[in-house]
């Protein structure tokens, strides 16, 4: 199939930070000549139309964008009612929960890019359940009773399904029974650089609790000889604020610009990112570009990706603080450089190029 000749639009749920998957998909709109279609854009995000994206946004009022519940429904509603517009495209990619388009493109070539399968319905659905009290968990459990078979139903009208690791793969085929096409994600190998070795840890993972960035924190309160900062928002920024407060050796910086996260990366001694069973992660890929090892952790998309003891250094799953303190102590100046150029040499498998050549082959097939 020639997609030179073809019209195609992606759909992306909302662009809520500036994060992975939205790079992702912009990196993707400019390979592709392609339009974007999405609920909402944030102030916070990144802004497709900045890239000179032809950007339909289904809605333009984002106030109720920091209510989940109700930004939930608005976004699936958006989706159904407000993308008639996609009778005019040859191919339709979707990414995130915005599978309920599918009912607009029927005589399309429909295919999903799927970072995950909703966690919190799926492999993160008990921890949800743990989190609530008793009211909010009886609705979590009529939601998920009935989000699960509504995204199943979706994921099956697709002609293509990609997952973005092996994971993701594995979780596709254990929760949607649905076979998938594997192309990992993009990392701009060029943009982040190693500048020269600093004296501190660095963490931008976004703050959620399933980043467990908390961790890493306690962790350095206990190690008032170790430099760490960490620069990202999310909902546990206030939290994590509290918990180092007075602590001079942890810098909070909450989000901060492309140009100072790049500095801030191609400056450290080493970067720690330790999330819950991530999908596939692109910080560690892009710690690597820019010559930085990783302590991680040996599992789902970080065990696919960091090399321990030659790209980094992976954590055991049920890991205690004191891992983390071990880690970093061992993950020294001098161990560091040593692991320089196996970093930079990993994360080319990772390009941008290896990316498009993927969904371009995919799409023709």
């Amino acid at each position: 199939m020639d997609l030179k000749n073809k019209k195609i639009i992606i759909l992306q749920d909302y662009f809520l930070y500036k994060g992975g998957g939205e790079r992702l998909i912009i990196t993707l709109a400019k390979a592709l000549n392609s339009d974007i279609a999405t609920s909402f854009i944030t102030p916070d995000a990144f802004n497709p139309r900045d890239h000179g994206i032809k950007t339909i946004e289904l809605t333009t009022d984002g106030s109720f964008s920091h209510i989940p519940g109700f930004r939930y429904l608005k976004v699936q509603s958006s989706f159904i009612l407000k993308t008639k517009f996609l009778k005019d495209y040859d191919i339709v990619i979707y990414s995130g929960d915005c599978l309920s388009a599918i009912r607009n493109a029927k005589d399309k070539i429909n295919v999903a890019y799927i970072h995950t399968p909703p966690r919190h319905l799926y492999d993160n659905y008990q921890l949800r359940l743990k989190e609530y009290k008793f009211f909010k968990r009886q609705i979590f459990k009529i939601f998920a009773a009935i989000n699960r078979p509504r995204f199943k139903y979706y994921a099956k009208k697709m002609d293509i399904l990609i997952a973005n690791s092996k994971t993701v793969q594995n979780r596709i085929k254990k929760y949607l029974d649905l076979d998938s096409k594997i192309v990992n994600p993009p990392c701009d190998i060029e943009k982040f650089r190693w500048i020269e070795q600093g004296d501190y840890y660095f963490s931008w993972a976004r703050l959620y609790d399933t980043k467990r960035v908390d961790k890493i924190v306690e962790a350095f309160i206990k190690m008032p000889d170790k430099k760490l900062i960490v620069a990202s928002g999310g909902p546990e920024l206030d939290k994590i604020k509290r918990m180092a407060r007075g602590r001079d050796n942890i810098k909070i910086l909450g989000w901060i610009s492309d140009e100072k996260l790049l500095n801030l990366l191609g400056n450290c001694l080493a970067t720690i990112y330790i999330p819950l069973r991530e999908d596939f992660g692109m910080t560690q890929v892009e710690s690597m570009s820019a010559g930085k090892p990783i302590i991680g952790v040996d599992e789902a998309g970080l065990k696919e990706t960091i090399i321990h003891q030659k790209t980094g250094l992976l954590l055991r799953q049920d890991f205690k603080i004191q891992d983390i303190i071990s880690a970093v102590n061992k993950l020294n100046g001098q161990k560091a450089l040593l692991m320089r150029e196996d970093c930079e040499i990993r994360a080319r498998d990772f390009s941008e190029n290896k990316f498009i050549k993927g969904m371009k082959n995919v799409l023709r097939s």
